[in-house]
């Protein structure tokens, strides 16, 4: 995996670790400027993906960073846009928002490894180098223009021996995902706001299915969401979202345990059965975490997290990727006006500055929308999952 300049130690602008949706529209961003950055991707080979849901509001920013070709968004989509949101939330009877009247008219649902491999080739693409890599340690530097050595194990590039390599960089964003590697490197806390964990099974059927709308259902112990998934075949991503430490999440783990938790839907059930849908046996339940969380600081003197690493939501806000991009766009552009103005290290940074500032804005605004939405669904409130957020 790599692209662009060899990958050898060398001098860069900006070291972006992670290539995920963030650090891509980081990359973009600054190579756009013309800037010399490094993008660093910690998995050689593409692993599996969720499916995941954009908003109508994000399509013109997935638009700006795949760029103008509609074959790029066919390819990540398959043409699959969906209509609106069909729930049982808040009472017994579904309710549907409907994409029609918004801007965009309609969202979309994307193959996760498809998108992420469109951005990583816009990225490469306007200028940036790609290497595979695993972050291993930064070291801030005080003398001359570059200061961080940042080590990453680039066994697979055979770089050096045992893989290891030292990069020179100007400015440092962590855009590793939930697991900020960068910002716990520099002994800033994760601060989790619940357990939430995502447990994910795919169902195929050999009868037709155009339903486009994601649906959403709560429950006694957790909620569901699924999506009927780009491509031709009918294929229906369905998760499971419940604490970790709960019994239902060592319940959800098994595809038997999976399938009893399911028994309780009054909704996606009876679709799944009419619709002659029958679980993947090919793949296990998938387990990841989902919760909400937040690094306890976004960034510093010439280092920035962006996306997951900064702050990462609950699934139910429809905002993965939005946010990802959003962010990694905001990054970009205040690293280069932070790159452009040359501010001698020890010296206050304001474009820095004005990057955290909003950061914690948008967390603070997501915790009051999370808390209201979780507070609106008052049927099962005696369960211990739904207690917990209200207690929020």
């Amino acid at each position: 995996m790599t692209s662009g300049a060899p990958v050898a130690g060398a001098s860069w602008d900006v070291v972006v670790v992670g290539a995920g949706p963030a650090g891509c529209a980081v990359a973009i961003t600054l190579a756009g400027f013309g800037w010399r950055v490094l993008l660093v991707e910690a998995r050689a080979a593409p692993r599996f993906k969720l499916g995941e849901s954009i908003a109508p509001g994000a399509v013109g920013l997935v638009r700006q960073f795949l760029g103008p070709s509609a074959d790029v968004l066919d390819r990540v989509a398959a043409g699959f846009r969906t209509a609106g949101n069909v729930s049982l939330w808040a009472g017994a009877q579904p309710d549907t928002t409907d994409f029609f009247y918004t801007p965009a008219g309609h969202g979309l649902c994307v193959d996760r490894l498809a998108f992420d491999q469109a951005l990583r080739d816009r990225a490469t693409a306007a200028g940036a180098t790609l290497v595979g890599g695993r972050f291993v340690s930064c070291v801030r530097q005080v003398d001359g223009l570059s200061r961080w050595r940042v080590t990453l194990d680039q066994a697979q590039a055979q770089a050096q021996a045992g893989g290891a390599c030292v990069h020179q960089a100007r400015f440092l964003v962590d855009a590793s995902g939930r697991v900020a590697v960068v910002g716990r490197a520099l002994g800033v806390a994760c601060q989790p706001l619940d357990g939430l964990f995502a447990y994910a099974q795919w169902y195929d059927s050999a009868m037709p299915d155009q339903d486009v709308y994601t649906r959403i259902e709560s429950g006694p112990l957790g909620w569901w969401y699924s999506n009927r998934l780009p491509g031709a075949a009918a294929r229906r991503l369905l998760v499971f979202h419940t604490d970790h430490d709960l019994p239902a999440a060592r319940q959800a783990a098994h595809q038997a345990g999976f399938d009893a938790l399911l028994q309780a839907s009054t909704h996606l059930r009876p679709l799944l059965r009419d619709k002659g849908y029958a679980a993947d046996g090919s793949r296990p339940v998938r387990g990841a975490p989902a919760g909400s969380q937040r690094l306890q600081a976004f960034g510093g003197p010439d280092w920035l997290a962006a996306g997951d690493a900064a702050q990462a939501y609950d699934p139910l806000s429809s905002q993965g990727i939005w946010k990802a991009l959003d962010s990694g766009s905001e990054a970009g552009h205040q690293v280069h006006y932070q790159l452009q103005a040359a501010v001698p290290a020890g010296r206050p940074q304001s474009q820095v500055q004005q990057y955290l500032d909003g950061q914690a804005l948008r967390w603070d605004r997501y915790v009051l929308q999370r808390n209201f939405y979780y507070a609106q669904q008052d049927r099962w409130r005696e369960g211990a999952f739904w207690q917990r957020r209200r207690g929020d």
